[in-house]
C-alpha cells in the first residue's frame, strides 16, 4: 500500500493547525493588502474598563504606524466573544476622534465608497463573521498615525459560583512602544482579585466606593490576557434601575438552585464534523477532551461520523465499548481540513440516532445553509471565538439540544449540558405592568442569569420562573423600587435592546427590519447597522445622516439656513429604460452594408494597444461615437474560440466552458412558476463542436509540483503546498482549475470552495466564486453566491443583474426575470448612477432573451410593453468583472481587421459596443446583428484597479453568444483572472465563421 499520501497529509495537518491555533486568542489584526504584513503596527495602545454591576465597558484606543514611504490603507479586525456589543467607535479626524453614528448597513458600505473615491479619510465599522467586527483605515499616510477607538459592553459570566470573571484578551506578537490600563470597579463591596496579571504590577486601589488599578509601559509585549475576580455574595441577586420615559430594569442572579437530573443517554449518536478550512481555528483538543469524557460516562454507544465541508462525504461508523474510542479518536485527530461550509449537504432525517453531535463554527459560506433536521435534538460545540452562535442556537433551540460553548464555560458545565437536563429560565411570571422582559424564550440557566425589561411602575415584583423540559418547577421572586435601588450608571434601555436584538438574531431574516430599527436608535452595530464617521459637515447632510454631537451646532445651523435638507439627486433606471431601449432598436432595425474590400475606416485610435504596463495612461473617452456606415446581412458559421496569453507574455489564468441554448418558445403570460433549470447550462469541460477549451499557462512552483505527481499522490501534494499559500485566493483558483482539467471535477469543487473561506463578506472573492460557479455549471451554488452579494451591496445594478442571471441559469425563471427588472427600475443613489450610465442597454437584451425563450413559464405582465422586443443578434459578447473602481475595456476586432472598443462604439458591419466604464463593476457589451465570415477576435485591456484586497487582481468572466435570442443560442464562459503584472491587452478568443 502506498504510505506517501498519509504522510503528506500528517505534515500538513500539523503545520497548518499550528498555524490556526496560533490566531485563535481574541485579539485585534491589521491587514494591508490582505495580509499581517507588519507595514502597519499597533505603536501605541491605552485599554479603560468600567465594570458596573455585572456588566464591563472596555475601550480600546489604538494607535497605528505606518512605517513605510507609501499611503497605505488597512482592514483592521476585531473579534469579539458571544453576547458582546460594540457600542462605541471613533477615528481620528484633523487630529482628533470623531465618535460614529449608527447607520443601516447597506446604507454605510454605500457611502463610504462614495466618499473613498473623494480620497478623504471617513470610517465605518461593520459587524461581520458572527461575532466578529471589521473597520478599513484610510489614508494612513507615509511614517504617519492613524488612531481608532472601539468600545464594548458585555455581561459578565460566573466563575465557580462566587465571583464574576472579567477576561481582557492581550494577545500581541510584537512589543508595543506604549501601553497603558486603566480598570476601575464601582460599587463592589469587596476588593477585585487579580487571576491573571500583567507582571504582577497591577494592583487595586478603595477610592470614594470605587476599586481602581491603572498601569502604563513603554516597550511591552502584551502577551497575556488580564483576568479579574469580582467576589460577589453567594444566592445574592442585583438589581438595577433607570428611568428613560419608562423604568428600565435589569436583574442578575447567580445560580438558581437546581436537581441534577440525568437525561436519558443515548445509544446512538451522530458526530457532525465540520471540516471545512476555516475549522482550524477550532480548538480540537477542548472537543477532543469533551467526547472522552463523554464516552466515559456513557461507555457503550454507537456512533456515526459525518464530515463535511462544502459537501458531505460518506458516513463511517464506530462502536464504543467500555469507554474506548481509539480509532474514532485517531480518525478525528488527523481529518483533512478543505472546503468551504454548507450546512444544506446536511440531511439529518439519512442518519437515525438519539443525538447530534455538531463541531462547528456555525458559519454556512457555500451554496445552501438550510440544514434538514430530523427531530432529534442537536449538541452544538463550539470551541472557536469567530463562531456565528445566533445560527448555532436556532438550530440546537429548534431541535431542542444545546449549544455548549467551550471557550467560557468550564470543561464541568460542558461534561453536564450532554448528560443532565439543563434547568432553564422558562420566563417571567405575566404582569399587566411589565412589558418586553429579555430573554422572553426558554433559555439554559449555566452559571447565572440576567434579564432585563421595562416596567410601568416605579414599584413591581418580579417572578422568575424555572424550570425542566418545558415544565415550571420553581420560581423566585424579586422587588423592584425606583426610590432604594441604586441608580445605574450604565444605559440599561441599551442593554435591554442588545438583550433584544440577541432574541431577535435567531431568526433574522424574520426579524432583520426591527434589528436595523433597534441598532439606529440604540447606537448598536448588528449584522444590519454600521457604525460610520464622515469628514465634515455637509458629509451629513449631503447623506442625510444625523451627526454625533460635536457637529450639531454647525448641522442645526445650516439646516435652519437651508430651509430642509437637500436631498441627492437620484434617477429612476427605468426613466431612461425606454430611451437606451430606442436607441437599441433603432440600431437593430438598420441595415449595414459591408465596405468595399480595402475601404474599412481606420481605427479611431492605435495608441493603447503598445502602452508600457504599469505606466498610466490617460484617456479621452468618447462616449458619442458616430453611427457606423451600413451594411447587408451574413450567415453565422460554425464558431471556434481559441484561448491564449497575449503576445507580451502577460500571465492570466483562464477557464472555458460551453452552454446550449434549448428551442425558443414563445406564448402568453403564465403563472409565476419556477422550472428545472435550463439543459443549456450544462458543462462539458472536453469542449463543443470545434470549440477549443483554454489550458491555463501559468507557471508556479505549487503547479509545477502538482504536475510532477503521480495522479494518486496530487492531492496530497496540493495540501503539502497549501501551507505557503493559506490565504492567497489565487492558489485555490488555479489549482482548482488543475483538478478540473485533470477530470477531477469534485476535488476541484472542494477546493475551489476555500476561497469563499479566505474573508468575512468580501463580494470580490464571492463574485469570484460565482463566475467560476457559473462557468461549472454548478448553478444553485451560483446562486448562493451571488445572493450574498446582493444582500451585502443591493445599491448597485450589478448585484440583481448577476444574481438574477444566475436564476436563470438554475431554472428559477420567473424569480429570474423579477431580479433583472428590480435591476431595471429600483432607484440608485446619484453617484452610484453616475458610475453606470447605459447599463440598461445590457440588461434590456437580457430581459427580452428571458420573455422570448420562457414566456410560457413566466408572468411578465408588469413589464412595459414599449420595453419588450426580442431583437436577436448573430454575436454577443459581454465583460463582466469583480473589483470595483477598475479599468478595463472589451475589444472585439472584426474579420475586416475593425476594432470595436469605447472610442469607437459603432463599425461599419454593424457592430455596437455599450457605454464605457471606467470605474466599478461594468458590465460591457459588444452586439452584431448579423455577421460576415471571416475571424473576430475578442480581447480586453486592463488598465489596472486601484484598491489591492485579499481577493487579489480583477477577475472578468467574459460571456461568448451565438445566435443570441434564437433557437441555436449557444453560451461560451471564459474565466480569468488578471495579474498584478499583466496591464495591457490580453487576448481572450477568436471567432472562425
Amino acid at each position: 500500500m502506498n504510505t506517501k499520501p498519509h504522510k503528506y497529509l500528517v505534515a500538513c495537518l500539523i503545520l497548518l493547525q499550528g498555524m490556526f491555533l496560533s490566531t485563535q486568542a481574541q485579539a485585534p489584526s491589521i491587514k494591508v493588502n490582505g495580509k499581517e504584513s507588519g507595514l502597519v503596527y499597533l505603536q501605541k495602545l491605552n485599554v479603560e474598563v468600567k465594570i458596573n454591576g455585572a456588566v464591563a465597558t472596555t475601550t480600546w484606543t489604538m494607535t497605528f504606524k505606518n512605517k513605510t514611504s507609501r499611503i497605505l490603507e488597512g482592514e483592521l479586525n476585531f473579534p469579539l466573544a458571544e453576547g458582546i456589543s460594540v457600542s462605541g467607535y471613533a477615528l481620528d479626524i484633523n487630529g482628533r476622534l470623531r465618535e460614529a453614528v449608527p447607520v443601516e448597513k447597506e446604507k454605510g458600505t454605500r457611502v463610504f465608497e462614495n466618499i473613498e473615491r473623494r480620497k478623504v479619510d471617513p470610517g465605518l465599522l461593520e459587524k461581520v463573521d458572527g461575532s466578529g467586527f471589521r473597520t478599513r483605515i484610510y489614508p494612513i499616510n507615509p511614517n504617519g498615525v492613524r488612531t481608532v477607538l472601539i468600545r464594548y459592553e458585555e455581561e459578565l459570566t460566573w466563575s465557580g459560583q462566587s465571583a464574576l470573571l472579567y477576561h481582557l484578551p492581550l494577545a500581541f506578537r510584537q512589543a508595543l512602544e506604549e501601553f497603558n490600563i486603566g480598570i476601575s470597579v464601582v460599587r463592589s463591596s469587596q476588593k477585585p482579585v487579580f487571576e491573571g496579571n500583567i507582571d504582577n504590577e497591577l494592583r487595586f486601589d478603595e477610592w470614594n466606593d470605587t476599586w481602581s488599578a491603572s498601569r502604563s509601559w513603554k516597550n511591552y509585549l502584551a502577551d497575556q490576557p488580564v483576568a479579574i475576580r469580582i467576589p460577589k455574595t453567594m444566592g445574592a441577586s442585583e438589581v438595577m434601575m433607570q428611568q428613560v420615559g419608562n423604568h428600565y430594569f435589569y436583574v442578575l442572579s447567580t445560580f438558581p438552585a437546581h436537581k441534577k437530573i440525568e437525561k436519558p443517554l443515548p445509544k446512538k449518536i451522530t458526530i457532525l464534523w465540520d471540516a471545512s478550512l476555516s475549522s482550524f481555528s477550532r480548538n480540537t483538543e477542548k472537543e477532543l477532551d469533551l467526547l472522552d469524557q463523554y464516552f466515559d460516562k456513557l461507555q457503550e454507544v454507537e456512533i456515526t461520523l459525518v464530515n463535511f465541508s462544502n459537501t458531505a462525504q460518506e458516513p463511517q461508523t464506530f462502536t464504543v465499548h467500555n469507554g474506548q474510542w481509539d480509532r474514532l479518536h485517531d480518525v478525528l485527530q488527523h481529518t483533512v481540513y478543505d472546503g468551504a461550509t454548507q450546512f444544506g449537504s446536511l440531511d439529518l432525517r439519512k442518519y437515525p440516532c438519539d443525538e447530534f453531535l455538531l463541531f462547528s463554527d456555525g458559519h454556512s459560506t457555500f451554496g445552501s445553509d438550510e440544514l434538514k433536521e430530523s427531530g432529534k435534538p442537536v449538541y452544538a460545540i463550539v470551541a472557536t471565538p469567530k463562531a456565528d452562535f445566533p445560527f448555532l442556537r436556532a438550530i440546537t433551540e429548534a431541535s431542542g439540544g444545546e449549544l455548549i460553548n467551550l471557550l467560557t464555560g468550564t470543561a464541568e458545565q460542558a461534561w453536564e449540558q450532554l448528560c443532565y437536563q439543563s434547568l432553564c429560565f422558562m420566563g417571567i411570571k405575566t404582569s399587566a405592568n411589565l412589558q418586553e422582559n429579555y430573554p422572553s424564550l426558554p433559555s439554559p440557566v449555566i452559571s447565572s442569569l440576567s434579564v432585563a425589561g421595562i416596567s410601568y411602575q416605579p414599584e413591581q415584583r418580579l417572578v422568575l420562573q424555572f424550570g425542566y423540559g418545558g415544565k415550571v418547577a420553581s420560581e423566585s421572586a424579586i422587588t423592584l423600587d425606583y426610590t432604594k435601588q441604586q441608580t445605574s450608571r450604565l444605559d440599561l434601555s441599551r442593554i435591554w435592546a442588545q438583550k433584544k436584538i440577541a432574541e431577535l438574531d435567531k431568526r433574522f431574516e424574520d426579524n432583520k427590519a426591527e434589528i436595523e430599527q433597534l441598532g439606529r436608535r440604540y447606537g448598536i452595530v448588528t449584522r444590519n447597522t454600521s457604525l460610520i464617521v464622515l469628514e465634515n459637515v455637509m458629509d451629513y447632510i449631503t447623506y442625510e445622516i444625523e451627526p454625533p454631537a460635536e457637529l450639531r451646532e454647525e448641522y442645526d445651523r445650516i439646516m435652519k439656513q437651508r430651509g430642509q435638507t437637500d436631498r441627492q439627486l437620484r434617477r429612476t433606471t427605468v426613466d431612461n429604460a425606454e430611451a437606451y431601449f430606442n436607441e437599441l432598436l433603432h440600431w437593430w432595425q438598420s441595415d449595414y452594408k459591408r465596405p468595399l474590400p480595402n475601404k474599412a475606416p481606420a481605427l479611431a485610435s492605435q495608441t493603447l494597444e503598445g502602452r508600457v504596463p504599469g505606466v498610466s495612461i490617460s484617456r479621452n473617452r468618447n462616449h458619442n461615437a458616430p453611427p457606423a456606415a451600413r451594411r447587408s446581412s451574413g450567415v453565422l458559421d460554425d464558431v471556434v474560440v481559441v484561448g491564449y496569453a497575449t503576445a507580451k507574455k502577460k500571465s492570466v489564468t483562464a477557464s472555458v466552458t460551453t452552454i446550449r441554448a434549448e428551442e425558443l418558445t414563445s406564448g402568453q403570460p403564465a403563472a409565476a412558476t419556477d422550472s428545472s433549470p435550463d439543459p443549456s447550462a450544462n458543462t462539458d469541460l472536453s469542449g463543443y463542436g470545434n470549440f477549443k477549451a483554454w489550458k491555463t499557462d501559468v507557471q508556479t512552483e505549487y503547479l509545477t509540483r502538482l504536475k510532477a505527481a503521480r495522479p494518486g499522490d496530487q492531492y496530497a501534494v496540493y495540501l503539502q503546498v497549501r501551507k505557503n499559500n493559506l490565504h492567497t485566493p489565487l492558489f485555490y483558483f488555479n489549482t482548482a482549475n488543475f483538478f478540473f482539467e485533470s477530470g477531477k471535477k469534485s476535488i476541484g469543487l472542494r477546493i475551489l470552495s476555500n476561497i469563499a473561506e479566505l474573508d468575512a463578506e468580501s463580494y470580490e472573492l464571492y463574485k469570484l466564486l460565482g463566475y467560476k460557479l457559473k462557468e461549472l455549471g454548478e448553478t444553485e451554488a451560483a446562486c448562493a453566491a451571488f445572493k450574498k452579494v446582493l444582500e451585502w451591496r443591493p445599491f448597485e445594478p450589478q448585484s440583481y443583474r448577476d444574481y438574477g442571471l444566475a436564476l436563470e441559469d438554475a431554472g428559477h425563471y420567473q424569480r429570474a426575470l423579477d431580479t433583472l427588472y428590480s435591476a431595471l427600475v429600483k432607484n440608485y443613489d446619484a453617484n452610484v448612477s453616475a458610475l453606470y450610465p447605459g447599463i440598461e442597454e445590457t440588461i434590456l437584451p437580457e430581459i427580452n432573451n428571458l420573455v422570448a425563450r420562457k414566456a410560457d413559464k413566466i408572468d411578465f405582465s408588469r413589464i412595459p410593453k414599449q420595453l419588450l422586443t426580442n431583437m436577436p443578434v448573430d454575436i454577443r459578447v459581454v465583460l463582466n468583472w469583480n473589483m470595483n473602481d477598475t479599468d478595463i475595456d472589451l475589444w472585439v476586432t472584426d474579420p475586416d481587421d475593425e476594432k470595436c472598443y469605447y472610442s469607437h462604439r459603432n463599425t461599419a458591419i454593424g457592430g455596437r459596443i455599450s457605454h464605457d466604464f471606467t470605474r466599478g463593476l461594468g458590465p460591457e457589451q459588444f452586439m452584431l446583428k448579423k455577421a460576415i465570415k471571416g475571424k473576430y477576435k475578442v480581447e480586453v485591456n486592463y488598465y489596472g484597479d486601484s484598491q489591492v484586497k485579499i481577493a487579489g487582481p480583477t477577475t472578468i468572466l467574459v460571456e461568448i453568444y451565438t445566435n443570441y435570442g434564437t433557437p441555436a443560442q449557444t453560451r461560451k464562459l471564459i474565466t480569468l483572472q488578471m495579474q498584478s503584472t499583466a496591464q495591457g491587452t490580453v487576448y481572450v478568443g477568436d471567432f472562425d465563421f
